[in-house]
């Protein structure tokens, strides 16, 4: 049989198509885990979503914004004590479930090991908040926070039993708080939570000129990093910022220069901090609920993602448009 030239770079380019797809799926099926100290807050964070390093969802840098401005909440309330606050953004056996528990005198963890059909015993010390929810609103959470410390002393008057499943056949009782109450503390308004929303947290510095993510009056600030740039530098106002309520994930290129950030499965936005290559909203086909890939090179003006061995994307920053490969 002859093999063309042609036919040889289709196998090649499928075949590593295959490897990569295959290698992301391997670490997407581990779910990911970050846990964080700041002053006495400890920050608990579980997702189904792992993708790498330079692949992150919005519920993540979430966690660390609320980790941050619970420390700041925890000192302008005078409370000393631990305050636990747990997260995991999926329930293997029931999607549908939410699981909120504001709990006093015990900042033991407890979400990490539920799965196992295991609750462990309190360590009588602290308070904890702890959620099982796909997806979270900041400020919300930061209202339970502040609720759970004024309030600590009731905390556990308000929790009733509930089943659990760890698995489809198996369940746990489980004590909660009910969506009733939940809702009652999230919809009432707070000068606290809408004073310190206002100040800036780092989420990511890569470095001068490299990327960096803020965050600020709930919203999300993808920018550039100017300042070692002096106030007379060409550059320092070369560069904008691209600010969005909510995303689905981002990905971080190779060396920092650019992102790709995903407002939902089916579109994504790329930035690089230069303003006329920032994109609109690009629509991009999905067959799977894996996040997209991005090839480590830059070819010119171009990017290339993928989500399956069957295809990939080739982007043109210049001209913003999107061409399938298949």
């Amino acid at each position: 049989m002859i093999v063309t030239f042609k036919q040889k770079i289709i196998t090649m380019k499928h075949i590593f198509m295959l490897f990569l797809f295959s290698f992301s799926l391997l670490s997407a099926h581990k779910p990911k885990v970050r846990v964080e100290t700041f002053g006495n807050v400890k920050t608990y964070f579980s997702s189904g979503f792992n993708f790498g390093e330079k692949t992150i969802e919005s519920e993540e840098l979430k966690m660390q914004i609320i980790g941050k401005l619970s420390k700041v909440i925890s000192g302008k309330l005078g409370y000393s004590d631990t305050v636990l606050i747990e997260r995991r953004t999926y329930n293997a056996h029931n999607p549908n479930q939410k699981l909120f528990i504001l709990e006093n005198n015990n900042s033991q963890y407890k979400i990490p090991v539920l799965d196992d059909g295991v609750v462990l015993k309190s360590n009588n010390n602290g308070l904890s908040i702890r959620i099982v929810s796909d997806k979270i609103e900041i400020t919300d959470v930061l209202k339970l926070v502040e609720y759970s410390i004024l309030n600590r002393e009731k905390l556990n008057n308000k929790l009733i039993s509930i089943d659990y499943y760890f698995s489809e056949k198996s369940k746990l009782s489980v004590l909660a708080n009910t969506e009733d109450l939940i809702q009652e503390i999230i919809k009432k308004e707070s000068k606290l939570i809408e004073q310190i929303i206002n100040d800036e947290i780092v989420l990511l510095d890569n470095g001068s000129l490299r990327n960096e993510i803020s965050w600020n009056n709930n919203e999300f600030i993808f920018s550039t990093n100017t300042k070692k740039l002096k106030d007379d530098n060409v550059y320092k106002n070369h560069y904008v910022n691209y600010r969005v309520s909510d995303f689905r994930y981002y990905i971080d290129s190779f060396d920092s220069s650019y992102f790709i950030i995903f407002n939902n499965t089916n579109t994504f936005t790329y930035f690089d901090g230069v303003n006329e290559n920032t994109s609109p909203k690009i629509n991009i086909e999905k067959k799977n609920g894996y996040a997209f890939k991005l090839i480590r090179e830059k070819l010119g003006d171009k990017i290339i993602l993928y989500d399956t061995p069957d295809y990939f994307y080739v982007y043109n920053i210049k001209k913003k448009l999107l061409q399938k490969i298949e």
